[in-house]
């Protein structure tokens, strides 16, 4: 009787503790790897997602444009991205899940029309990564993006995030985009895809240069070009290295800056607000189109001299193009007041937008080159 009473509860146990009665097995989802939102002629929204096909790994060990499509692209068309979720999920045999998502990209309507109600669905659900990337298409659709075919990925989706870290454009998460929506100091950025046609195989490639400006109401302004984009993403502070190249008196000199830092200081005297822009970095000369000797500690210094002139022009013009064509701050000069001026920054916060296409900015620019390779002079003169 003693040894009955033992066995029944153990094997209970066993029987409860052997499996998951609800579980989900991997073969049951499809596996979301980009997103794309766009405007229909309609005025509605239209999804598409790039899932993954898992069957064609196997036949595939290189990327994804050599030897067919590792992925297959569903759209759907509705008023919230509820309803479009749940239309996707009508069109595929498996559960959606969108753990994976690494990148998002909005088609450039859309954006100009505003996506402030679309980012409130990213921000609630618990499933969306925050570290997704973000990107606007330039003068296309974002589906667009998702149905390229990279020789470099199986997805590009992927792809893309991977080009946008090494032509250093910000690398734009949700998370920063919601952080600089949700400041009244500051607005947000999202970098630049443009889809260029690839002549060797009539295919489509991506180039990623530049910025996409957007309000506090999250409607994109406008565009920035390339060397404005580096420049601004300089002085907001995220920038850590940069190409430069100047002419300067009879030669031609590019340098490569590393250790990029920038403060801005922000005064208010009389009711009159200005800013400061100090910049600095350090310089290596990666090739010379002069007869200058660039051993001689007083032709570089000159030179130098010269190269911090005229990088600071330039950066203050691409200051004042974002303050007169835009209107928005994208640095953060509304930041760096509410940190060094708190008790004014309340009477200023609700009237930003008007305040700071007017604000005087000086930039103070500190280059310092500290190598110039081998040669002083040119190889052949």
């Amino acid at each position: 009787m003693r040894t009955t009473k033992r066995i029944v509860p153990a094997f209970l146990l066993i029987v409860i503790l052997s499996g998951c009665w609800d579980r989900n097995e991997i073969n049951d989802y499809a596996f979301w790897i980009g997103s794309a939102l766009d405007l229909t002629k309609d005025g509605e929204i239209q999804t598409s997602a790039q899932i993954a096909i898992p069957s064609q790994f196997i036949k595939q060990k290189g990327g994804g444009g050599a030897s067919g499509r590792s992925n297959i692209v569903v759209s759907a068309t509705g008023k919230s991205l509820v309803d479009l979720i749940n239309n996707l999920q009508e069109k595929l045999p498996r559960r959606i899940f969108i753990g994976h998502r690494r990148a998002i990209f909005f088609g450039e309507k859309l954006a100009r029309r505003g996506i402030k109600n679309i980012v409130d669905q990213f921000s609630r659900n618990s499933d969306t990564r925050l570290r997704t990337d973000i990107f606007v298409v330039q003068d296309a659709e974002g589906k667009d993006a998702l149905e390229i075919n990279s020789p470099f990925s199986h997805f590009s989706a992927i792809a893309a995030v991977d080009q946008d870290r090494f032509c250093r454009i910000g690398d734009v998460a949700l998370r920063d985009f919601f952080l600089d929506a949700t400041s009244q100091g500051i607005r947000p950025i999202m970098p630049v895809i443009k889809l260029s046609p690839q002549k060797q195989d009539m295919g489509k490639i991506f180039l990623i240069a530049s910025l996409a400006i957007f309000n506090k109401d999250l409607k994109m302004a406008g565009f920035l070009e390339r060397e404005e984009t580096m420049q601004s993403l300089w002085v907001k502070g995220i920038l850590k290295d940069e190409y430069l190249t100047h002419s300067i008196d009879n030669g031609r000199y590019s340098l490569y800056v590393s250790n990029l830092k920038s403060t801005i200081i922000t005064h208010i005297n009389q009711d009159k607000i200005t800013a400061e822009v100090q910049l600095s970095g350090k310089g290596r000369i990666l090739e010379s189109q002069s007869n200058a000797d660039l051993s001689k500690p007083e032709i570089l210094m000159d030179i130098n001299r010269k190269l911090n002139k005229k990088e600071k022009v330039k950066i203050e013009k691409t200051i004042k193009i974002v303050q007169e064509k835009y209107g928005q701050d994208i640095f953060g000069f509304g930041e760096a007041l509410h940190r060094q001026h708190p008790y004014q920054w309340k009477s200023l916060k609700d009237n930003w937008d008007q305040i700071f296409p007017n604000m005087p900015v000086t930039v103070h620019l500190d280059i310092r080159i500290m190598r110039v390779g081998n040669l002083g002079k040119q190889l052949i003169e």
